[in-house]
């Protein structure tokens, strides 16, 4: 049965393949795509397999018909949506809690919602389908529902009686439509521990996909950055995935900036709990308005992880910087590295050498490739090297 469900969903679409060949595969589709890079020859450092099993979060589609509820992924190429009852992607927690959370759901969409049309009569209405975002904390299991409609009191007592008798359960937050994510019910607030600070985690934050893959993204940033100290920025730094290791280390002053007001004031709050005093937060749109030679002044590294979408505003203002400005690192963390050719293109030109770069895979059995890549500045022009 979990053979055949994993045949129609799209998560995971090179499950059929061993692991040795899928990992083989994935080496090579990686290695190619760095090789669009013009006149580059960064060393390849060893991959960071996740292991399968690992993922503590989950984005799941459902749907009521016919008194039938399906919870699950979008079949390949399509929009119809497999019910999945175990996922071997997830972490046991995740897949263990999925029978409840469909109970809950199958409960939610049978409450009628009583609310005026156009004409302003009344009439009743069902929640027929929505989103189920399931993240394992470091403290217990975070669950946020969209939903197409306004829920009504009795979904609400339903939602307190799931998070009471749910004991790794800390918290269901729902929202509707655009509007902001609301608490409905919390045992506790969900965490995340990092670099033995403890940090709380708003609703809908990007998070990576697994412990597992944070842990070893953390420790290669650092890597990379090794002996460089001062002043840090940490560009898209979202909840502070990066911030809270490179504040940790004595001499580090950082300047976190992302456009995310959740991810800031978490960022923000949990700075002020762990009582750490070098970091400053910016609230900055990086695509509109990327750091210039202003923000830059004094930043002797540079962190960037950018969306899918790559940072190429950024990458141009770093090219564009007199050589006296240019950070002397950029440890550049891509979630899709088609996008990084181009970003890396553009600072190759303006002086940088794509030292190292390592292939981070922690979407198992997908297509989905990330990367750590190492850049350091050349001060010398090429034509200096030439003639030496």
């Amino acid at each position: 049965m979990q053979d055949s469900v994993c045949q129609l969903c799209g998560g995971c679409v090179f499950r059929n393949q061993s692991e040795e060949q899928y990992r083989q595969n994935k080496i090579a589709d990686f290695q190619k795509t760095i090789a669009l890079i013009k006149n580059s020859a960064p060393v390849f450092d060893a991959p960071v397999f996740i292991k399968d099993g690992s993922r503590r979060r989950a984005d799941m589609a459902f749907q009521y018909v016919k008194k039938e509820l399906k919870l699950g992924f979008n079949e390949v190429n399509s929009h119809n949506i497999v019910n999945v009852n175990v996922c071997p992607m997830l972490d046991s927690a995740l897949e263990n809690i999925l029978p409840a959370v469909q109970g809950l759901l199958k409960e939610v969409c049978s409450i009628p919602i009583t609310k005026k049309n156009k004409k302003k009569k009344p009439e009743t209405v069902y929640i027929r389908e929505g989103s189920a975002q399931l993240l394992l904390a470091d403290n217990g299991i975070d669950i946020l529902l969209n939903l197409s409609e306004e829920p009504s009191l009795e979904h609400r007592l339903a939602a307190a009686d799931f998070v009471n008798a749910e004991e790794n359960v800390c918290r269901l937050s729902w929202k509707i439509a655009s509007n902001q994510p609301e608490t409905v019910a919390e045992k506790m607030p969900p965490e995340l521990h990092i670099s033995g600070c403890v940090i709380e985690i708003p609703q809908g934050v990007f998070l990576q996909a697994s412990k597992a893959a944070e842990s070893a993204m953390i420790e290669k940033v650092l890597e990379y950055m090794g002996d460089t100290k001062g002043k840090i920025a940490d560009l898209f730094c979202g909840l502070g995935t990066f911030t809270f290791p490179l504040a940790k280390i004595a001499g580090n002053e950082i300047i976190a900036a992302d456009s995310s007001a959740p991810s800031l004031n978490g960022l923000q709050k949990a700075l002020n709990r762990n009582q750490i005093h070098n970091v400053k937060v910016l609230n900055r749109n990086l695509f509109k308005y990327p750091f210039d030679a202003v923000d830059i002044k004094g930043v002797k590294a540079l962190v960037l992880d950018p969306p899918r979408a790559g940072a190429h505003a950024q990458c141009r203002e770093i090219a564009n910087l007199a050589a006296t400005d240019k950070p002397q690192k950029i440890v550049f963390v891509s979630c899709n590295p088609k996008t990084f050719v181009y970003d890396a293109e553009e600072l190759m030109k303006s002086g940088y050498i794509f030292e190292r770069v390592t292939l981070v895979d922690q979407f198992v059995y997908s297509k989905h490739q990330e990367l750590i890549a190492l850049f350091t500045y050349n001060s010398k022009p090429e034509k200096e090297h030439k003639n030496d």
